[in-house]
């Protein structure tokens, strides 16, 4: 029986979660209207994934961008055969970085997106020019759908993937994984959480205590 070993630690897998939760909580607050509630889940949203950025390069071997990425012919290959392997595989690189990317762009354009309210503006409206805001403000609408639409492409490859091939849900849970083939190395996720929190800190101080004033 093989011996159950740690493949993620815990700051990949809080990420990974609190990442889903925060995006359903803006996608609910941007359709209901509920700007300042969305802008806060957005800040929290913005340091979340910043500090997964630097976690990618400073984190545990199974955290960090250089472990799984690959090139688009090993993608290729993997999607052929896929196989259990230790961490992300390498047809997941191309997903994780879109899924970055669109996160990224749907927070940065939000951070100039007119809402026809001084009050919940993005904070970057007063200080671009007219077409840069309302060019931004468009992206931030499009780019929503395409983030939905590789979400929903990200959930069906993974829940197939864990049915057939190696059940990397249950492993994103409990961080051990049976089918891992050697130990990872293993950093101190308490790095991770002081980056976040003090991006966070950063982000509320901008902005934040002004949100806050407006619930």
């Amino acid at each position: 029986m093989s011996q159950k070993v740690q493949v993620w630690d815990l700051a990949v897998r809080f990420f990974h979660w609190s990442q889903l939760l925060l995006l359903a909580g803006l996608w609910y607050t941007g359709e209901q209207g509920l700007t300042v509630p969305h802008q806060l889940l957005a800040y929290t949203l913005l340091a979340l994934v910043v500090a997964r950025l630097v976690w990618g390069v400073a984190g545990s071997s199974t955290a960090r961008f250089n472990h799984f990425a690959a090139t688009p012919a090993a993608a290729v290959r993997y999607l052929r055969r896929p196989r259990p392997v230790n961490g992300h595989n390498p047809a997941s690189f191309y997903m994780i970085i879109l899924l970055i990317t669109l996160v990224l762009l749907q927070l940065l354009t939000g951070l100039a997106t007119f809402d026809n309210s001084y009050m919940s503006d993005g904070p970057l409206v007063a200080l671009l020019p007219a077409n840069w805001v309302e060019l931004a403000s468009d992206i931030h609408k499009i780019n929503i759908n395409i983030l939905l639409a590789a979400i929903a492409v990200h959930v069906v490859a993974a829940l197939w993937h864990s049915f057939r091939v190696h059940n990397v849900l249950t492993a994103l849970f409990t961080g051990k994984d049976k089918t891992a083939q050697q130990a990872v190395k293993m950093r101190h996720s308490g790095w991770f959480f002081l980056v976040f929190i003090a991006l966070l800190v950063l982000l509320y101080y901008w902005q934040g205590s002004k949100l806050m004033a407006l619930l």
